[in-house]
């Protein structure tokens, strides 16, 4: 099974269990008529009521790969840190791309990170913030978002970086023009467009906005039922996938698989975003 069909049914799967739902995979058209286009997958409960899937892949930038190597010798060490974690809260840490320059000491750059955000997260209420780090010799800023969760559920810290804004709107309108037209066509009684983020690049806020600017070219997006982001970078590291709802709910639903290679994964509702 392709890596795509895979994730498709972790979605439905999650889908099935946060909702007492039963719906399977009964078809891939996009494997038995690849003469035109089809969408993903077709799922269908006992009554016959179908869901179509269509996966899409947001595409990283230009040098995603150095920015990247960078990025993770600073920033890896913060995801999930317990130094850094808020209780009663989920925090992410965004940064923007190319934040991390060459010819710095990127171990004396993670050690400032790290000092100043366990220093600073403790103090900030809920909301949104931006922080200069100190002392790193260059500007270097990241952006906190704090908020609460459902108690007791679990404390998070996120590492994500941001794209440009126009960089965003670009990648997101590349994907709808490809798949959008695919799904309104497929008869079904849901249509659920699944995106996926395999890179720490633009967090589910921006990749909305950047949706929500482009509804005026593409209105078949008010005829698609949900909008999806898979965030996957931890699913071969670390076997956790993350699901958060982009339409017609920002961050309505944020679920996470646990256990995502396993025949009964762990799912989680991480709460509401506010």
């Amino acid at each position: 099974m392709k890596r795509d069909q895979i994730l498709v049914e972790k979605l439905l799967s999650a889908y099935n269990r946060h909702h007492g739902t039963l719906y399977s995979v009964v078809r891939w058209p996009e494997e038995s008529n690849r003469k035109t286009e089809a969408v993903e997958a077709v799922a269908a409960n006992a009554l016959g009521q179908t869901i179509a899937f269509e996966h899409t892949l947001i595409e990283p930038f230009v040098g995603e790969r150095e920015d990247t190597d960078r990025f993770m010798r600073v920033f890896s060490r913060l995801e999930g840190n317990a130094d850094l974690m808020k209780p009663g809260y989920d925090v992410d840490v965004v940064v923007g791309i190319r934040s991390i320059l060459t010819g710095v000491k990127w171990e004396k750059v993670a050690e400032l990170v790290h000092r100043h955000l366990a220093s600073r997260i403790p103090r900030i209420t809920e909301g949104n913030i931006s922080e200069e780090i100190p002392g790193v010799g260059f500007p270097l800023e990241v952006k906190l978002m704090i908020s609460a969760h459902d108690s007791p559920g679990q404390d998070h810290v996120w590492i994500q970086r941001s794209l440009p804004g126009d960089s965003l709107v670009t990648v997101v309108r590349r994907a709808l023009a490809r798949k959008l037209p695919k799904l309104v066509a497929e008869p079904a009684d849901k249509r659920i467009l699944l995106l996926e983020k395999a890179v720490s690049v633009g967090g589910h806020y921006e990749i909305r906005a950047a949706m929500d600017e482009l509804l005026g070219e593409f209105p078949q997006l008010r005829i698609i039922d949900e909008v999806w982001l898979a965030i996957t970078p931890g699913w071969e590291s670390e076997d956790v996938l993350f699901f958060c709802e982009l339409l017609p709910e920002l961050s309505g639903r944020r679920l996470m698989m646990r256990g995502a290679s396993t025949p009964t994964p762990e799912i989680k509702v991480l709460g509401t975003a506010v």
